[in-house]
Parts: C-alpha cells; sequence; structure tokens
C-alpha cells in the first residue's frame, strides 16, 4: 500500500503542463489573472499553482508518508482534490476563511466522508478554532504535512505556524506557498505594492527570516529550511514544543532585533538598526 502511494505521486497523469487528469476528476493549474477568473465545476477543479510548484514540491517532499495532513486555504478546491489523489492520506483536513459552498467539492469530498474534512468559517489566525479541529480529528497522532496557500499574509500565515508547527512528527514538513509576493517583478507588485488586497500588509518575508533564525539557533526544534522562489519548506525536528509557541523565544541574533520589512503603509522608518548596518524602507 505504501509503494502503491508513493507512485502515485511520482507519476502524476499530466495531459499538459496545466491539466492533470485523474479519470474520474481533473485538475486545472491557474496562475492569475486566469486564476481569479475561472471557476471549479463538476469533477474539473481549479488549482492554484503551476507544474513547477507542484513537482517542486513533490520533489522536497520525497518519500515521507502523509498519513495526515492539513490543507490551509481551499479557494477553489484544487489542492484538496490534488493532495487526496497523490497521497490517499488517512486523514485530510482542511480548512477555508470563506464559508460560501464549492459544490464540486462538497460532492467529492462526500464521496470520501472518512478521508476528507472541509471546515469553513474557520481563520487560520484563530489558534482555538484550529487547535479544536486538529485535536478533534487527530488526538494525539502528529501530522505528517501542512500545506499554508492561504491569505499569504504575514501575521495570519505566523500564527497559523504556531499554532501546527508544533503538532507535526519529527521529520514532517511545512511548506508554506508564495511567501515573496514583496518581490516579484511588475509594477503591480513593486509600484503598486500588490493592490487592495496587499499594499498594507507586511511582506511575508519577515517570517521568512524568523524561519532562517530559528533553525539556525534550534535546529532541533525546525531542522532545515528550504527556500525556494515561491516556497519555503520547514521540516520539523525532533524537540516538542508546546502548541502556540513563540519563535523568538527560539532563535538568538547576539540581542539585536530581527531584520525587517516595513508595512508598505507606512512612511519611511528605520527597519533595522545596528551598530554595523541601518536599513530603511524607501
Amino acid at each position: 500500500m505504501a509503494m502503491a502511494r508513493l507512485q502515485a505521486r511520482t507519476c502524476i497523469p499530466w495531459v499538459s503542463d496545466a491539466l492533470i487528469d485523474f479519470g474520474d476528476v481533473r485538475v486545472e493549474l491557474c496562475v492569475p489573472p486566469e486564476l481569479y477568473e475561472r471557476e471549479s465545476a463538476d469533477r474539473h477543479f481549479i488549482l492554484g499553482k503551476d507544474r513547477r510548484m507542484v513537482e517542486d514540491e513533490l520533489s522536497v517532499l520525497g518519500n515521507r508518508p502523509v498519513d495526515r495532513m492539513v490543507d490551509v486555504g481551499v479557494y477553489k478546491g484544487g489542492s484538496v482534490v490534488l493532495f487526496h489523489k497523490l497521497f490517499e492520506p488517512q486523514k485530510l483536513v482542511a480548512i477555508e476563511l470563506q464559508t460560501t459552498p464549492l459544490r464540486p467539492l462538497d460532492d467529492y469530498v462526500a464521496r470520501y466522508p472518512d478521508a476528507i474534512l472541509v471546515e469553513r468559517g474557520v481563520n487560520q489566525a484563530d489558534f482555538a478554532s484550529v487547535d479544536r479541529i486538529c485535536e478533534a480529528q487527530f488526538g494525539n497522532q502528529p501530522l505528517d504535512l501542512v500545506v499554508d496557500d492561504a491569505s499569504h499574509f504575514y501575521s495570519e500565515t505566523r500564527a497559523t505556524f504556531r499554532t501546527l508547527f508544533p503538532r507535526l512528527r519529527e521529520g514532517g514538513l511545512y511548506i508554506i506557498e508564495d511567501w515573496s509576493w514583496a518581490h516579484w517583478r511588475g509594477d503591480y507588485w513593486q509600484a503598486e505594492r500588490g493592490g487592495d488586497y496587499f499594499s498594507a500588509k507586511e511582506p511575508l518575508t519577515n517570517l521568512l527570516i524568523e524561519l532562517i533564525l530559528l533553525c539556525a539557533t534550534s535546529p532541533e526544534i525546525a531542522s532545515r529550511v528550504v527556500v525556494a522562489p515561491a516556497i519555503v519548506y520547514i521540516e520539523r525536528g525532533p524537540k516538542r514544543v508546546r502548541l502556540g509557541f513563540e519563535l523568538s523565544k527560539h532563535y538568538l541574533a547576539r540581542g539585536e532585533p530581527a531584520p525587517r520589512f516595513a508595512n508598505a503603509a507606512v512612511g519611511a522608518r528605520t527597519l533595522y538598526d545596528s551598530q554595523f548596518i541601518t536599513l530603511r524602507n524607501r
């Protein structure tokens, strides 16, 4: 069974670079702006990734078992279907802020009631709600994989990491997608600072800096951090930490604050100041 599941994730039935056909369902990969315009339909699901992202994630995941996983951010349902098809987990829990039903996904989930749970109306930063769901679905069994493709905001993504990373088993993988939006090319991302959705938000890069510092100081907690252009992978170390742990208590920077990028909505101010260097946002 384990070998069959591993083979499923290495033999993806690509029809094209943007389409995967599993026979009973199809998953179509889209990127903005097409992603915002397309909708999932019966047995045809839209996924906000490209082929490179999918193959990169599977390559880093390697032969790790994925029996229990959490998918943060459902959006149009494609990730739930893709992960279920590739990993065949015992339990896949997906959380989503929006409460609007997605009929194609609901129909798919209804075929696998014991294996998939979609919880809507859950803010990823709500520790109590996320913890309650995990406790009910997994108990004291550790997670193998977490994928955060939800808000892409610093505070919310950081809160989710503090909630779910301690639940990973040793060697388990935590994936944060699209961390690098503040550094993408183009006027929309640079001149317009990501439009209405992102312009007032703190870059997710600040969390990435903290994760690198965590790995440097406490590899027994985060044993490895792998950075790709749009994805960061954090591997769980052997040391247990409490749920909701504060990252800054587990990394050192010679008594200095961690370097930070400023919120784009504020004016010029010092981001990082030491006897060696001063960085400003403008």
